[in-house]
């Protein structure tokens, strides 16, 4: 009643397009709709998505020679304008109301992927911020998308992780000075190791580029938590 009473005075409007909307959206279903779903054919590690008659699963070429800490990596869509400017919105302007929006557009990977559908009692568990970092920001990008997927798919969110080195930014390091930049920048909360142990667990976070930031956080969690998988699943494939 009070959020209908809200809408009277403060009416919501698309985030992208700015049409007025009501059920507590930020997206239209047209901008919604028009956001670039990754769809098959795609790398089966990396969700890299390609163009052509490529009817089996395959491998791409970056990750055919690594050996990564986490399965697989999924994410949920193509980087364009709107989408950049969504994630822009979300992480740096603190529109953190735009998360059911988010859930929504990566729960479809839950339907469209076999290997999400399958899995059995998973643990969310975001990539943390480190602590100065996310005092400026007001908040975690990668736990506001958790938290609220948690809630819509009625699964367990865990902060397990903390940051324990402030390293400087990845957007523009090349995929060695990535794995050089987060070397040792993760650690396990002690408190949670009983918890993990024998655990599927989907690492949630906005983005995924190179692999790097889920490859060592994956690596912390199998060592120090002893988990048996760790999948990570991203709003954005960078």
């Amino acid at each position: 009643m009070w959020k209908r009473c809200l809408e009277i005075f403060y009416p919501s409007l698309c985030e992208l397009c700015g049409t007025g909307l009501t059920n507590n959206r930020s997206l239209c279903p047209q901008c919604h709709d028009s956001l670039p779903r990754i769809k098959a054919p795609f790398c089966e590690i990396c969700t890299e998505s390609f163009t052509g008659k490529i009817t089996d699963s395959f491998t791409c070429p970056n990750c055919r020679h690594l050996n990564f800490s986490f399965e697989f990596a999924r994410a949920a869509l193509k980087s364009n304008d709107d989408s950049r400017y969504l994630i822009h919105r979300f992480k740096y302007q603190r529109h953190f109301y735009l998360a059911p929006e988010f859930s929504l557009i990566m729960q479809e990977c839950f339907a469209q992927d076999e290997r999400l559908s399958s899995l059995s009692s998973p643990l969310i568990i975001p990539v943390p911020l480190h602590w100065w970092r996310q005092q400026r920001r007001t908040a975690n990008q990668a736990y506001e998308i958790a938290r609220q997927l948690g809630r819509d798919l009625d699964l367990p969110v865990l902060q397990a992780l903390r940051r324990s080195r402030n390293t400087m930014t990845q957007t523009k390091l090349p995929r060695h000075e990535r794995l050089k930049n987060l070397r040792n920048a993760f650690t396990l909360k002690s408190r949670f190791s009983s918890q993990l142990e024998g655990k599927t667990i989907l690492l949630i976070d906005d983005v995924f580029t190179t692999g790097s930031t889920a490859h060592e956080c994956g690596k912390i969690l199998k060592e120090k938590g002893k988990v048996a998988r760790v999948i990570a699943l991203s709003l954005l494939r960078g």
